[in-house]
């Protein structure tokens, strides 16, 4: 029989609307950044054409002079902002120009008898007078041993040293050695085993297990990863901005001034002028490869974001592991090699104008870099083998009792040399940690206007924005065509299923039937989204390496996949009602095909949010992929199960029937059920099946709003947690 018209539900058609809405003003925002970009790239690129022109004609009438006005030399305006205004004896004197002279020395066959005792002990109290930025002093590193009653395992013992501003120094050591141990300890980031010892940074003494040192390490320190993490088709300019805009927030003389600094950092590097608007390149989510950078390239730009972000202090770990020995020269030699369009600046002479120390790991470098070292700090099976200055290594040969090899064998010798050391009971040590100085500069850093949260939502949305779903475009609309293909295939293979001829109510039978194309389309709203694991899980990675340097709390980036992938899901929700709906004629008879749509449109939306919700909670929880994928398939077949849709509750036993409760696609096909049956006589049937807890549209949508809530701050607190492990 007719049935009768009724009102339609109104929440299921205002979270529908709103949804629609949010969903073009997003699409709306979206290519606003996008032509807003393209305009800024093109009138970038006018400039620096004009600027090469100019600089060429410059060069041309007055010969080297033109570079300095080209690449921001030491007299330029822009160099201002790199090459601080250091007043310093150390930033003027000769070392500021020839970084090896300590081992001009051992070159010159200096003798190592020199080095006696009141030497040792004049060296110490000299220590007390330097200006260090960074010292140490016992620092220990021991983890539990997994068998009852044996001693702990020890990495690191007793290591003591220290760092004076403007110096690079290197952290050297066989395999196993403890460098890398020391190394985290030293950047705040080591976050396994039982650490003793004492530090000191800009003036503060701190214990390195405590919160308050990995603080202070995170707002004074910068640190460089061996394997360098990017969005492959963010460009390098994006990237540098990125950094500087999180840990500085946007500079008040304008945004003009901001990327006039970023494109000043990368000259400084020698990233060249073409790559800078390009992909960085590398292995997208889902293994696809991007060409862009080099390795050399890819190193100097993590260089410059770490600058960028005006450190006193730079880790970098392994920096020259990947180069040739050309480019890792490049990054520690003193002079500056300039090209038709970059120059590149050493990590040593960015120290020096910088006024700022760099502490590189490295494992056997060759000579000619080992050189431009200023001071270095060996370690063999956990303990301190020499922490000096590089004029002092002759006296580590003398107390071992051997030569000093030639100059071009050094650094290798030394790792072997080190094997042979043992404590000398008369070499005096520091009977205090040696204090550092410039609590200014630490309260000044402290006092930094921190960017606000809208600020740092902002960066990372528009960043995800261009990366993810712009420049990525089989992230958006191939996952846009899957669920409109999918939804095609289903009308054809239902086709016309839900329709009843002269508006009649559908039969139970028919009814039945159209249940279950509707429960094909709910399970699609919670399969597909498993795509997204790569992706989570690249995210996921780089939040870790990100988080560690304090660059933005765990909440913005949850809360910036949540955006986006609820705008994604809301356009594959529009598309998949707007093709699979007409097909099957899945209306509502008793109100208007209008109301009937948007009621499908909020349930499948609402529907595809929480499974892609549920599938970010699953990666950030799980180790590994293939662990993902094994864990949120067997949810969704559990889910499945407890639906209703395959086999109906009264068939079930009462002692696992509670299961359907927790099952999400349970209340998604409810919803559907009730969006299709509502308002109708068939509706008895709905009972009859025990699909009516909740007993409507709206209810059944408050339930899923309701576990989306839940799995977001999940998400937020497992996120917050995740650190690297070191």
């Amino acid at each position: 029989m007719p049935s009768s018209s009724s009102a339609p539900e109104i929440f299921p058609l205002v979270l529908g609307g709103l949804l629609l809405v949010c969903s073009v003003a997003f699409t709306a925002f979206t290519l606003w950044v996008v032509l807003r970009k393209r305009v800024t790239n093109q009138s970038q690129r006018q400039e620096e054409e004009e600027e090469a022109d100019a600089t060429t004609a410059t060069a041309t009438g007055n010969g080297e002079d033109g570079k300095d006005a080209r690449f921001g030399g030491l007299g330029s305006k822009r160099s201002s902002w790199v090459f601080g205004r250091v007043t310093s004896q150390r930033a003027s004197s000769e070392s500021a120009v020839n970084f090896s002279p300590a081992l001009g020395k051992i070159q010159e066959g200096y003798s190592a008898a020199a080095y006696k005792l009141d030497a040792v002990e004049a060296e110490v109290t000299k220590l007390k007078e330097e200006e260090a930025i960074m010292s140490w002093k016992d620092l220990s590193c021991s983890y539990p041993s997994k068998r009852s009653g044996e001693p702990d395992i020890t990495t690191l013992s007793n290591v003591t040293g220290h760092i004076r501003y403007q110096e690079l120094v290197a952290i050297m050591g066989g395999s196993g050695g403890g460098k890398s141990t020391l190394m985290d300890i030293l950047s705040g980031r080591k976050t396994l085993g039982n650490l003793s010892g004492e530090m000191s940074v800009l003036g503060t003494a701190m214990l390195p297990s405590s919160t308050d040192c990995k603080d202070i390490l995170r707002d004074v320190a910068a640190y460089v990863p061996q394997n360098e993490q990017f969005f492959p088709n963010q460009t390098p300019e994006e990237a540098v901005e990125f950094a500087a805009n999180l840990k500085l927030g946007r500079d008040e003389r304008g945004d003009h001034v901001r990327k006039s600094r970023v494109r000043e950092m990368l000259d400084l590097v020698g990233i060249p002028v073409k790559a800078r608007t390009r992909p960085i390149g590398g292995t997208l989510a889902g293994g696809v490869v991007l060409r862009g950078l080099s390795g050399g390239e890819r190193k100097r730009l993590a260089l410059a974001c770490a600058f960028a972000m005006k450190p006193k202090l730079i880790f970098l770990d392994e920096i020259t592991s990947g180069l040739d020995s050309e480019n890792a020269v490049v990054y520690l030699l003193t002079k500056c090699s300039f090209s038709a369009s970059t120059t590149t600046t050493s990590v040593k002479q960015l120290c020096v104008n910088m006024n700022v120390a760099a502490v590189v790991v490295i494992h056997q470098p060759s000579y000619e870099v080992f050189s431009h070292f200023d001071r270095l700090v060996m370690v063999c099976k956990g303990k301190c083998v020499f922490s000096d200055k590089l004029d002092r290594i002759p006296s580590f040969y003398d107390g071992i009792g051997r030569a000093v090899p030639e100059k071009y064998l050094l650094p290798g010798d030394l790792l072997k040399a080190a094997l042979e050391w043992k404590p000398d009971p008369q070499r005096l040590q520091p009977d205090e940690l040696v204090k550092s100085c410039g609590k200014k500069a630490l309260q000044d850093i402290e006092e930094r206007k921190k960017p606000p949260l809208g600020l740092q939502f902002r960066t990372v949305l528009i960043r995800h924005v261009m990366n993810h779903y712009v420049r990525n475009l089989t992230n958006l609309f191939a996952r846009v065509f899957i669920y409109g293909l999918t939804a095609f295939l289903l009308g054809l293979v239902f086709w016309k299923i839900g329709e009843s001829p002269d508006g009649q109510d559908l039969q139970p039978t028919q009814a039945e039937a159209a249940f279950g194309a509707g429960l094909f389309l709910t399970q699609v709203l919670f399969l597909l989204p498993f795509c997204q694991i790569s992706t989570f899980f690249f995210d996921k990675n780089l939040f870790a390496s990100e988080s560690s340097i304090g660059l933005y709390p765990a909440w913005i980036y949850s809360l910036t996949q949540i955006v986006l992938e609820t705008w994604v899901m809301s356009l594959c929700a529009l598309v998949q009602s707007a093709i699979a709906v007409p097909m099957m004629s899945l209306w509502n008879v008793s109100i208007s095909r209008s109301a009937s749509f948007f009621t499908m449109f909020s349930v499948f939306c609402a529907g595809g949010v929480v499974g892609n919700t549920i599938v970010l909670l699953t990666s950030i929880l799980s180790f590994s992929q293939d662990f993902a994928f094994l864990i949120g398939s067997a949810n969704v077949v559990l889910f499945l199960a407890m639906s209703g849709g395959f086999v109906p509750f009264p068939y079930i036993e009462s002692w696992i029937a509670w299961l359907q409760w927790i099952s999400p696609i349970k209340y998604s096909f409810q919803a559907f059920t009730w969006s299709l049956l509502s308002g109708t006589s068939t509706s008895e049937l709905l009972d009859q099946l025990e699909l009516n807890t909740p007993s409507d549209v709206s209810l059944n949508l408050v339930v899923l709003v309701g576990i989306f809530c839940i799995c977001a701050a999940c998400s937020v607190v497992a996120l917050s947690r995740q650190k690297e492990v070191r």
